[in-house]
C-alpha cells in the first residue's frame, strides 16, 4: 500500500511517500534555507558572456544564476537588461543556480510550454496512447504556448485535459502579468510549494493513506485535493498521535540516510556518494562482506543491493544531472549484463526521465536524471 505522510513545523514541512513500508520519495521545505529549483524569477542581466552563448543574470540572491541560451535561438542581451528565467538547476558549491528562458508549468497530467509552438509526449506510453495525446495536444494548446502531455494523460479524457490546460494557461497569464508590472530583480512565481507538488505528483489510486500531523496543513490540503483530485479526497486524515507521525511510522531513521555520505548495504558493503559541482559519483565497496567461498557471486550479489539502493537514493536526494557509478569489478560479462537489465528497471518507477547509459570495461555506469518530467 502507498501512504503519504506529512509532519509540519514552523520552519520546516516534510513529507514522505512510502509504498510496502519502504520510504521511496522524499519531499522537504525549509523555511531558512528555500529551494529555487522551478522558481521563475525577472532577473536583471549582469554580464554577458558571447563566447559561451551565456549571461549572468542578477535575481535578487546572493549568487547570480547562470543562463545557457546556445546559438540557435541567442537572444540580444545586453548589461542591464530585463530578462523572465526558471531555475532548472540548484546552486553548488560556488555555482550560482542555472536558469533556462524555456518555461514549463506542470499540471498533473500536462506540462504548458509559454511562448514555445512545441509539442510532446511522455515516451513511456505506447504509440496508439502517444498519436491519440498528440492530435488532442494540438486541438488544445492555448495561444502561444506548447504542451508536454505526460504519462499520467492516458487515462484522461478530453475534457479533463482541456480543463487543466485552461488552468495551467490562466495562471501562466498571471505570471506574465506579474512579470510586466514588478522590477527585476525579482521573484515572480514560487514553485516551491511542497503540499500542492505532492498532491499533483504523489495522489492517485494507490494511496491508501494521506495522513498529517497539522490541522493548517491538514485543512488546506483538503481545498487542494477538491481542486487537483476531487475523488481522492476521502484519503486524507488527521493524523493526531502522541508520537511524531514520522516516529510513528519508523522513518526518521531512513530520513537520516538521505543526507548520510555513506550508506550500508544489507549484506554489509556499502556505498558512498559524493556530489561534486559537475556531477555525482557514487562508490561500491563490499565492506566487511566476503560471503561465501565464491567471490564472483559475492561481488554480484554486493552490485545487486547497491544497484536498488543507488536508485532509490537518486529519488529521496532528488539528485539530477550526470551520475556515476563505480560498481565492483566483475569478470563475467553474464552478470554485468544482468546488472545493466536491473538498473534499468529500477530507473523505470521513477517519476524523473532516467537514462542508465551503458558500463565501461571498468565497472563505471553512466546514468543521467532529467529535472524535467
Amino acid at each position: 500500500m502507498k501512504k503519504i505522510l506529512i509532519n509540519h513545523t514552523q520552519k520546516k514541512t516534510r513529507a514522505a511517500i512510502v509504498e510496502d513500508g519502504v520510504l521511496v520519495s522524499y519531499y522537504v521545505h525549509d523555511a531558512e534555507n528555500p529551494q529555487m529549483l522551478g522558481n521563475i524569477y525577472k532577473g536583471r542581466v549582469q554580464n554577458v558572456l558571447p563566447g559561451m552563448q551565456a549571461a549572468f543574470v542578477d535575481v535578487g540572491m546572493s549568487k547570480n544564476a547562470f543562463l545557457q541560451f546556445g546559438k540557435r535561438h541567442a537572444p540580444d542581451l545586453e548589461f542591464g537588461d530585463d530578462v523572465l528565467i526558471q531555475i532548472d538547476k540548484e546552486a553548488v558549491g560556488t555555482k550560482g543556480p542555472r536558469a533556462t528562458m524555456s518555461l514549463s508549468i506542470p499540471g498533473r497530467w500536462v506540462v504548458l510550454l509559454p511562448n514555445t509552438k512545441n509539442l510532446g509526449v511522455s515516451h513511456r506510453l505506447n504509440d496508439e496512447a502517444r498519436s491519440r495525446l498528440f492530435k488532442l495536444a494540438s486541438e488544445l494548446r492555448p495561444p502561444n504556448c506548447g504542451l508536454i502531455m505526460r504519462t499520467a494523460a492516458a487515462e484522461c479524457s478530453e475534457g479533463m485535459l482541456a480543463e487543466e490546460i485552461d488552468e495551467l494557461y490562466k495562471r501562466w497569464l498571471t505570471i506574465d502579468e506579474a512579470a510586466r508590472k514588478k522590477r527585476a530583480p525579482s521573484l515572480i512565481h514560487n514553485h516551491n510549494d511542497l503540499l500542492r507538488t505532492v498532491i499533483r505528483e504523489e495522489l492517485d489510486d494507490e494511496v491508501g493513506m494521506f495522513a498529517i500531523d497539522s490541522l493548517k496543513m491538514y485543512l488546506r490540503a483538503v481545498a487542494l485535493t477538491r481542486e487537483l483530485s476531487p475523488q481522492l479526497t476521502n484519503r486524507l486524515e488527521r493524523y493526531e498521535g502522541t508520537k511524531s507521525i514520522f516516529d510513528a511510522f519508523g522513518l526518521e531513521e531512513e530520513i537520516k540516510k538521505i543526507s548520510a555520505r555513506e550508506i550500508e548495504l544489507p549484506s554489509g558493503g556499502a556505498i558512498v556518494v559524493e556530489r561534486t559541482e559537475a556531477m555525482t559519483v557514487i562508490d561500491v565497496n563490499t565492506g566487511k562482506f566476503y560471503g561465501g567461498s565464491d567471490l564472483s557471486e559475492t561481488v554480484f550479489k554486493t552490485n545487486l543491493e547497491a544497484a536498488e539502493v543507488v536508485m532509490r537514493q537518486l529519488r529521496l536526494r532528488d539528485i539530477s544531472g550526470i551520475i556515476i557509478v563505480d560498481f565492483i569489478d566483475m569478470n563475467r560479462s553474464e552478470q554485468r549484463e544482468q546488472l545493466m537489465i536491473y538498473l534499468r528497471a529500477k530507473a523505470v518507477g521513477d517519476r524523473k526521465r532516467v537514462h542508465v547509459v551503458d558500463m565501461t570495461p571498468l565497472g563505471l555506469v553512466e546514468i543521467t536524471r532529467r529535472n524535467s518530467q
